[in-house]
């Protein structure tokens, strides 16, 4: 029960990312991520939704490519590369 529970909450988490990258401003997304103590420049932003541009909702339960990790991985460097991953529940 309790593996079901932690499992929903990861995907919960997925799917807030997916959203708001979707539906929030640059401004907005920086925001929430810096509430999250994960702190990106604007441009960081950019690339990043721009590198995500194809995101599916179905990532959510089948995980992101792997091209597009490696992608994330060089534009943010291991340390923010990590924060990321654990914010968004990989």
């Amino acid at each position: 029960c309790k593996g079901n529970k932690l499992e929903r909450r990861t995907i919960l988490k997925k799917l807030e990312w997916f959203d708001n990258l979707q539906n929030s401003s640059d401004e907005q997304l920086q925001q929430f991520a810096g509430k999250n103590d994960l702190h990106v420049t604007l441009d960081e932003v950019k690339k990043l939704r721009k590198i995500m541009r194809h995101a599916n909702i179905s990532w959510a339960i089948t995980g992101v490519p792997q091209e597009v990790l490696q992608k994330v991985h060089k534009l943010l460097g291991s340390k923010r590369y990590k924060q990321l991953m654990k914010l968004v529940g990989i």
